[in-house]
């Protein structure tokens, strides 16, 4: 007999819970967003890879693009800089804040330093992965205001 009554009971609590978002879900099915790292400054913003591009170069890297993406919602570039005897190669992402929240910014960046162990200097809108990782920090030095993250282990 209470075996009848507590599965109803069971079925109803797992359904009241799934519809409140407790099993970590967003109002559409995805995974909650990573927000962005704490640590990460809200700025300097930029308004496109060219300005991230400038920008280094203000910092002393003249680093030479060789593909470069325009977008609606913010652009992305791959550029190379000769450091230390060793080419840098520099992928660099500004996002559009109209579009993306601060949080799928963040999201972003922590897809890269999870999945693919990349090590990512940030600040703002924007992002650039440093390969190799040993470098992120002598081209976050050339760009004011930024935190270099380091790749996230699991």
């Amino acid at each position: 007999m209470r075996t009848r009554t507590s599965m109803p009971l069971l079925l109803a609590l797992v359904l009241t819970v799934s519809g409140c978002g407790a099993l970590g879900l967003r109002e559409d099915g995805r995974k909650p967003l990573t927000p962005m790292p704490s640590e990460v400054p809200t700025g300097p913003e930029y308004g496109s890879v060219d300005d991230v591009v400038a920008a280094l170069a203000k910092g002393g890297f003249d680093c030479k693009v060789t593909v470069r993406n325009e977008y609606s919602y913010g652009s992305n570039a791959t550029c190379e800089v000769q450091h230390r005897g060793t080419t840098v190669t520099n992928e660099i992402s500004v996002l559009s804040t109209a579009r993306f929240s601060r949080d799928e910014i963040g999201d972003s960046i922590a897809v890269g330093r999870r999945a693919y162990r990349h090590t990512i200097v940030a600040a703002g809108n924007w992002y650039v992965w440093v390969r190799p990782g040993v470098y992120a920090h002598d081209i976050a030095a050339a760009l004011p205001g930024t935190v270099v993250l380091e790749p996230l282990k699991e």
